[in-house]
């Protein structure tokens, strides 16, 4: 149990992934039903939180190849069609994942790199 304990990194979701994911939770209470917007939030919201034993199991984010930090993501399937891209980093000095954002694969790739600044 004490070396499970040790592999646990701290997941902090910093406040631009908050703004995404609150922004993207309304979309989802305005266009489906409240059990179902229920459901994918929370769902969301585990899903980043599991990176705190799982944090190098994400692809690399290509489109923000050329930042300082070396971004992954996993993706979280919202409809059959549509997913979206928990984006994050991690400090493994600090033993820290920090979420970025929450981005919905439909959108521009071109934007993500604007929102991560």
């Amino acid at each position: 149990m004490e070396k499970e304990e040790a592999d646990q990194f701290e997941v902090v979701v910093t406040r631009n992934a908050e703004i995404h994911f609150y922004e993207l939770a309304e979309y989802l209470y305005e266009h489906m039903t409240l059990d179902r917007a229920e459901k994918i939030t929370s769902e969301l919201h585990e899903a980043a939180l599991s990176l705190k034993r799982l944090y190098n199991r994400g692809a690399i984010e290509e489109n923000l190849r050329i930042e300082k930090q070396e971004f992954r993501y996993i993706l979280f399937k919202r409809t059959p069609r549509t997913q979206i891209k928990i984006i994050y980093f991690i400090d493994k000095v600090t033993k820290t994942v920090f979420v970025t954002d929450f981005f919905p694969t439909e959108k521009d790739p071109q934007k993500l790199r604007k929102r991560s600044r």
